[in-house]
């Protein structure tokens, strides 16, 4: 693991040490909500009984989806260890249907699962040719027409979204130093020769279009800091999902002998 891995390892593990809440892996709890929905509509399509969180961070999207799923066998890992820690921290005496271990998505994944999920982990690897090995690594450990469901950010969202903002006299939002988004182009080509594509969203445009544009330019007009647990948060999760002004995107692969280009 290079210098640059290793600093975004401690920047998790000092989070997991500082806040065991449920902003712990992200301030905005309603965008959780968004991904625990298509997570739910995604499992509930699939006939996998094994199911993979690559990149649980504190197991808390784990344990919701077990628990709605209990007839399911959900494992979750991380590379940050006191992210684990809190994950099992948080396991209760009926939690029998998951298990969490520290491991990085870099590595051979030592488990056959049936269907994996990330959710912003890859992201947190800060090269391409990483993100191409952890995207490797999720492939091999999946058997015959295993699926991936990949919620992950890309540059392009985030660019539209911060061109939107300029028209309302808004600052940038920067990418922060842990994150390295995808590219459609870099990710299309990766997969043209492994994976069908089946579903495709991107499922931040219609929040942010509310949260991060009207609800900003409002504070900013009244000279308050936006509060992520502010009711408009709640409503604008509730949305369609609409254009394509966010960066975070939900993908559902299926390994098959003829993949098609997505």
């Amino acid at each position: 693991m290079g210098a640059e891995e290793n600093e975004i390892k401690k920047y998790w593990d000092d989070r997991a040490l500082s806040d065991s809440s449920k902003q712990s892996t992200t301030q905005d709890v309603f965008l959780r909500e968004i991904e625990m929905r298509v997570l739910i509509e995604a499992i509930e399509k699939s006939r996998a009984k094994v199911i993979l969180d690559a990149g649980c961070g504190d197991g808390q999207t784990t344990l919701a989806l077990s628990r709605h799923f209990p007839n399911r066998k959900f494992i979750g890992f991380d590379f940050a260890p006191s992210m684990i820690g809190n994950a099992k921290k948080n396991c209760t005496s009926q939690d029998s249907n998951v298990k969490f271990f520290v491991h990085d998505v870099t590595l051979p994944i030592p488990v056959k699962p049936e269907l994996v999920y990330s959710t912003r982990c890859l992201i947190n690897l800060p090269t391409r040719a990483a993100q191409a090995e952890a995207l490797d690594r999720i492939y091999e450990c999946l058997g015959s027409f295993g699926e991936y469901v990949m919620i992950e950010n890309f540059i392009e969202g985030q660019q539209a979204l911060n061109i939107l903002r300029a028209n309302f006299e808004l600052a940038e939002i920067p990418i922060r130093f842990h994150n390295n988004f995808f590219s459609r182009d870099w990710l299309n080509s990766y997969c043209h020769n492994k994976w069908s594509l089946l579903e495709e969203a991107n499922i931040s445009s219609s929040y942010y279009m509310v949260t991060r544009v009207v609800y900003s330019r409002l504070c900013k007009d009244r000279n308050i800091e936006p509060d992520y647990f502010d009711p408009i948060n709640k409503y604008a999760s509730l949305l369609p999902f609409s254009g394509e002004y966010g960066p975070v995107r939900y993908l559902y692969f299926k390994k098959c002998d003829l993949p098609r280009e997505i």
